[in-house]
């Protein structure tokens, strides 16, 4: 990876104004932040995620990472972590979350646990993984070679140890915020199409299409923490609505927030910790089919991550403080339905799964057979009613974070900030369980990919909309 050449973004007589604003801060009753990292790379051979065949790595284009950023003010904290994973499944992330509490105290619905979603990290869950562990399982005599380690468990450990690291980093701290914008690389990949139906990932050139059949969220939330009575950097939190899913090589790879990453440290120094978490980005990627431009995943990524730190470092001289006096969290838990499933269907979607790679199944149709699977889990498990986690953080009196669980459509995200108090409010999807898609109403009617692999009945997202927005106007001081 080429770092971003550094650049100093501030002035030296705007730096001069910043001092003399953060001396004039109080910080006895301000914040205290924390971060802190740890590799959670598999070893080279486990499977690598990002499709419905069996991917196995090759080696490690860029470590993972599971980072945790933990903010105090008073008796309230809030933990953030953000993991270069496909996915966090709900009952790691239930352990984890435990765990952490009873070792630090912050309570277990202040704790929130994330993913990248890069494709570039291991597939370690679900249907998918179940099936092809199986497999392997009978053919060596009861062993997964592919699956040297408990990798899960080691999953739970990082995960709370670095909460706790975080957490006793903590030390007295500016937090900083800034929303510009991020134009030209995030495209919605839902299409309509000359002839009436609604495409998913159109080629290049396709002389079908007509326009996109959803929006694009350009907003770039950049939340910069910086030590109390200086000017060293820490660590940040950036969000944006665009799937991790660029890179495309055999090894195991951050894809673009590692890239973000590298270029952060550029200017901020090794030490300096960059979080990032996708925004409601289930219909958005990077991908551009109404131009002929080839888009190589090996120059893509890196120049995204570059694209992200530019605009960061050009508008942080503009961020707003964060103004201690109205730290607060809070959750709630939405309950919805699962779709019903039918014994002969489950088998028939049993039996997709169980010779995969062999029978030449369509791609919907063996995207149906994985949804499916899930729903008869989530019956047995919830008896039909999935619990969705929705947490909301209240900074200050203007600035906001909501998490949501699953890959939320970009339209949904635009409408929790459209009905947010909050003059800043920021949105982070894959919060605390799995990687299924969260589609609105309209988008279920129009069908295709995303659509058939939510377990869940439509309505769904409007949902964790209401939850979140009603969640924001309690908060509003």
């Amino acid at each position: 990876m080429q770092p971003l050449p550094f650049r100093n973004p501030f002035a030296p007589c705007l730096w001069g104004f910043l001092l003399i604003c953060l001396e004039a801060v109080s910080f006895a009753g301000g914040f205290r932040v924390g971060f802190a990292q740890a590799d959670i790379t598999p070893p080279i051979g486990w499977r690598r995620a990002g499709g419905y065949t069996e991917l196995i790595s090759t080696g490690v284009n860029d470590p993972l990472m599971t980072k945790a950023m933990v903010v105090q003010e008073g008796a309230t904290t809030f933990a953030f972590v953000g993991n270069d994973l496909c996915s966090v499944p709900r009952d790691l992330t239930d352990l984890a979350r435990t765990r952490a509490s009873q070792i630090t105290g912050i309570p277990v619905a202040n704790i929130v646990i994330t993913a990248t979603h890069t494709h570039g990290g291991p597939e370690y869950l679900g249907p998918l993984r179940q099936f092809l562990h199986q497999r392997a399982m009978k053919a060596n005599n009861g062993s997964d070679p592919h699956e040297p380690i408990d990798y899960r468990g080691q999953l739970i450990e990082r995960w709370a140890g670095v909460i706790a690291t975080a957490w006793s980093n903590r030390e007295a701290a500016l937090l900083e915020v800034v929303i510009p914008r991020l134009e030209g690389v995030a495209f919605n990949r839902r299409y309509w199409m000359k002839d009436g139906s609604v495409g998913w990932n159109p080629r290049k050139g396709d002389t079908n299409l007509f326009r996109a059949a959803g929006p694009v969220d350009t907003d770039f939330p950049f939340l910069f923490a910086r030590r109390a009575g200086g000017t060293e950097a820490l660590g940040s939190l950036a969000l944006f609505a665009m799937h991790t899913a660029v890179y495309g090589g055999p090894a195991f790879g951050a894809d673009f927030p590692g890239h973000l990453q590298t270029n952060f440290a550029a200017s901020f120094g090794s030490r300096f910790v960059s979080i990032f978490g996708e925004g409601c980005a289930g219909d958005v990627n990077h991908l551009n089919p109404l131009s002929l431009d080839p888009q190589p995943w090996i120059t893509v990524s890196p120049a995204i991550g570059r694209a992200m730190a530019q605009v960061a470092l050009t508008n942080l001289p503009w961020a707003s403080a964060i103004k201690p006096g109205s730290f607060a969290v809070r959750s709630t838990v939405v309950l919805a339905p699962v779709t019903p499933i039918s014994y002969t269907e489950l088998d028939a979607a049993k039996k997709v799964m169980e010779t995969l790679d062999q029978n030449g199944a369509a791609f919907l149709v063996l995207v149906d057979a994985w949804r499916k699977i899930f729903r008869k889990h989530f019956w047995e498990r919830h008896d039909g009613q999935l619990p969705q986690e929705v947490q909301v953080v209240r900074f200050d009196a203007d600035t906001a974070l909501v998490t949501l669980p699953h890959e939320v459509f970009t339209e949904l995200g635009i409408a929790i900030k459209a009905g947010s108090p909050f003059r800043r409010t920021m949105v982070v999807t894959l919060a605390n369980d799995l990687d299924f898609y969260i589609p609105t109403r309209r988008a279920f009617e129009e069908g295709n990919y995303e659509p058939t692999t939510c377990p869940l009945e439509p309505g769904c997202g409007e949902r964790l909309v209401a939850a979140a927005v009603k969640l924001l106007n309690e908060l509003k001081p």
